[in-house]
């Protein structure tokens, strides 16, 4: 009797994981097919983008200038009238640029947060690609798609309606807290076939951060990394340790 209850609870374990692998799989076929196709998706790997930023705090406007490849490079240049900041992944490594000469490696959970938005720019197609590292929640209304890639988790929130990614919940450790990093997507629209949300409304935790709306974007060819900007930048932020470690020394 426990041998026959056993194979019926192992068949009915076994039953769940193939529905929501199947499950799994058909969220992200639509999703590609929703957002423009693979043929469209694999030309929007590498793309520019300018948006126009309000800043929540004080309502000041500044520009977002983009520049993303897929998966794992990221340029992204923060403007506003009182500062700027650059912010550069490559893979595992990465650099922010304050007010244009400011230049720090960075790590931890500063590493890590721009780990978490790159990702939530990842398109179905590339999800696709990742969909073993993916589980999927039915939870209030929504489909849950969570990725954890490179020590950090990205939530991509699926309107079952229309396969809309409507909300990323980008997640990293700080300390022994969970910090979240929200975003909204509304105004979807194609470009070029590719189906893109043209506002995006910023949280970091609870709070408001940002508002912004899409002015442009062109796909460019992805080019060979080579000696790329981080190799370069990091050459000058080396130098300049050297010379400081050489003044402290005199």
């Amino acid at each position: 009797m426990k041998r026959f209850v056993l194979a019926i609870a192992c068949s009915l374990l076994l039953c769940a994981n193939l529905y929501a692998e199947t499950s799994k799989s058909r969220i992200l076929d639509r999703m590609v097919e929703v957002y423009g196709g693979s043929e469209a998706l694999s030309k929007a790997a590498s793309y520019i983008q300018k948006w126009r930023v309000v800043r929540a705090a004080d309502g000041v406007e500044g520009s977002d200038y983009r520049r993303v490849t897929l998966p794992d490079r990221l340029y992204i240049e923060l403007r506003y009238p009182d500062r700027s900041e650059t912010r550069i992944l490559e893979g595992e490594a990465g650099i922010k640029i304050y007010n244009g000469s400011d230049k720090r490696q960075v790590s931890g959970p500063m590493l890590d947060a721009m780990k978490v938005q790159l990702m939530r720019l990842y398109t179905p197609l590339q999800l696709k690609e990742f969909s073993d590292d993916i589980r999927v929640e039915h939870k209030e209304g929504e489909y849950i798609l969570a990725l954890v890639k490179g020590g950090v988790e990205c939530d991509y929130h699926v309107d079952p309606k229309n396969f809309h990614i409507v909300k990323t919940v980008g997640k990293l450790k700080m300390g022994p807290q969970t910090m979240q990093f929200v975003t909204f997507y509304k105004d979807f629209s194609k470009v070029d076939g590719v189906l893109m949300p043209h506002t995006e409304i910023k949280y970091a935790g609870d709070v408001n951060t940002a508002t912004n709306r899409l002015l442009s974007t062109r796909y460019v060819k992805i080019k060979k990394v080579g000696e790329h900007r981080y190799e370069r930048i990091m050459k000058g932020i080396n130098e300049t340790e050297c010379r400081d470690t050489s003044v402290q020394k005199r």
